[in-house]
C-alpha cells in the first residue's frame, strides 16, 4: 500500500464533474483506492461517497492505493486532483 498527501487544486473541489472524473480515473486501475479527509475514508470508485465527502478547494487529502498498479493509480490521481 502506498499513500500520498495532496492539496485539492480543483476550484470546485471534488463535486459534480471533478468527482465523477476521479471515479472514472480510479476505475481504470485494479488497485483498491481510497481518499482520506479528516477521519473519513472514501472509496475513490464510488461517486456518491466522493460527492458526500465535501472535499473542497485547498483541502488536504490522502490518496491511498493497494494492489498491483498502486503506484500508477496514486500518481494519476495526484496529478488530476493536485492540478
Amino acid at each position: 500500500m502506498i499513500a500520498k498527501k495532496v492539496i485539492v487544486k480543483k476550484e470546485t473541489g471534488l463535486h459534480a464533474r471533478p468527482g465523477s472524473e476521479v471515479v472514472d480515473l480510479a476505475m481504470k486501475f485494479q488497485s483498491d483506492i481510497n481518499l482520506k479527509k479528516d477521519d473519513k475514508v472514501i472509496n475513490a470508485k464510488e461517486v456518491l461517497e466522493i460527492l458526500s465527502a465535501n472535499i473542497n478547494f485547498n483541502d488536504e487529502i490522502i490518496i491511498e492505493a493497494n494492489g498491483v498498479d498502486e503506484e500508477e493509480a496514486v500518481k494519476a490521481l495526484e496529478e488530476y486532483i493536485g492540478s
